[in-house]
């Protein structure tokens, strides 16, 4: 019987040397709970932090609108400014034209002035010849009496004067239609000029680029950290529920 007992004995020994390296090694391991929870947690950071091709996508998107959206104002004001640089060569070319039809007015009206001063001159010399031929016939027909040739020369005299007088108030005449005409001419010219330049007045409103906030699509600092504390809890209650009674979790122990 001793036998038997120091061979029990023994047993046990040699059943409990092998037993106890297997208890150590699972005292070491963690226990399923907290290989869960950080596993849980391990793989929402994964996730977090992983591009998001939604987000990236929404970003290019929003970088593209924005650039086209640049372009064709940038298209709009160069045709608006192409527009009005042919507005002013059109204007500069009308004052032109304004200018060389006003001069070409006034040339034609001196002209016709001088015309008319020519011919004036031209009678007036006629006027003085006849005179003096009258004169003469008068003297060669010896009209000795002197109220005769009074009378004659009165005649005479009066018909010159009267020829005078009437193309000098023609003169007169002609002079304040030419200046008359000249004038029009010339508020026509100012008139038409206003009107050109009035059409160029106001240069084209030039469009910019409205100043619309960028969208940040990357989360916030705050938002970030929210996340992972969210994560952190989760993984934590999640670990938590699957721990054995009297197991540890991170060095707790669950109550049995």
């Amino acid at each position: 019987m001793a036998g038997l007992g120091a061979a029990g004995g023994a047993a046990d020994y040699i059943t409990g040397a092998f037993e106890s390296p297997s208890k150590a090694a699972g005292m070491a391991m963690p226990g399923i709970g907290t290989m869960f929870a950080a596993a849980s947690f391990g793989l929402d950071l994964v996730n977090m932090f992983r591009p998001n091709p939604a987000l990236e996508q929404q970003a290019y998107n929003e970088a593209y609108n924005r650039t086209m959206q640049r372009f064709q104002i940038d298209e709009l004001n160069r045709q608006r400014q192409e527009i009005y640089k042919r507005q002013l060569d059109m204007v500069s070319k009308q004052l032109d034209a304004n200018s060389v039809a006003a001069w070409e007015s006034w040339t034609s009206e001196q002209v016709r002035l001088n015309e008319v001063y020519d011919k004036a001159a031209l009678l007036s010399q006629g006027l003085v010849k006849q005179l003096v031929e009258a004169q003469g016939q008068a003297a060669v027909r010896e009209v000795y009496g002197k109220s005769a040739r009074r009378g004659a020369l009165v005649s005479t005299l009066g018909n010159y004067g009267r020829t005078r007088a009437q193309l000098t108030k023609q003169l007169v005449s002609e002079q304040t239609a030419t200046a008359k005409r000249m004038e029009k001419t010339h508020s026509s010219l100012k008139i038409a000029n206003e009107r050109a330049i009035a059409s160029i007045a106001n240069a084209p409103a030039m469009e910019f680029m409205p100043q619309t906030p960028y969208t940040d699509f990357a989360p916030s600092p705050l938002s970030q950290g929210l996340r992972i504390a969210q994560a952190g809890i989760g993984a934590g209650l999640a670990g938590w529920d699957l721990t054995p009674k009297g197991d540890t979790f991170f060095g707790i122990t669950k109550p049995a």
